[in-house]
């Protein structure tokens, strides 16, 4: 099991932009590198390294789809591997999460994937509505031009970086 940091996955594909951009700020806020890597490539060829012991990994693609190489999915490789993950997922322009979001929490609870918990990208944060919604939430990206983005940011980095 890895004790670094998490693996950052989207819940389903996300908008690549949208999710690199927040990825990068995490990893400046954390003050640590982060490197991208393909869900078309081999889980356990990032794995056998701790890819969390030395910065932030970000899985690029949607990591319950198959993987080429005849793989398991990379959540079933990560959940072999005990490598902890952090959830990240898009809202709806009025603050709604997207099925995906509990979609993939139930399928990283089924195979026993170390789930830190998830995190909202952009979009307005709805504070009450996430604390009902049963999920283990860690907070919120905005967007670049948000007055709370540093903030935010922060709060996370202190969480993921203890």
């Amino acid at each position: 099991m890895s004790t670094g940091f998490p693996l950052l996955v989207g819940a389903g594909p996300l908008p690549e932009l949208k999710m690199r951009q927040a990825c990068e700020a995490l990893a400046k806020a954390c003050r640590c590198p982060l490197t991208t890597v393909a869900s078309g490539g081999s889980p356990s060829e990032l794995l056998q390294r701790d890819p969390a012991a030395t910065g932030l990994v970000r899985l690029s693609g949607d990591a319950a789809r198959p993987t080429p190489q005849g793989d398991a999915s990379w959540l079933q490789s990560l959940a072999d591997w005990r490598q902890t993950v952090l959830l990240l997922t898009t809202a709806d322009t009025d603050g709604a999460i997207p099925g995906a979001a509990p979609a993939y929490a139930a399928l990283c609870r089924e195979l026993n994937v170390p789930l830190l918990g998830l995190v909202q990208l952009q979009g307005p944060w709805n504070g009450p509505a996430r604390r009902r919604d049963g999920l283990s939430w860690l907070g919120w990206i905005p967007d670049e031009n948000h007055p709370d983005q540093a903030e935010c940011l922060d709060a996370l980095a202190r969480r993921l970086c203890r």
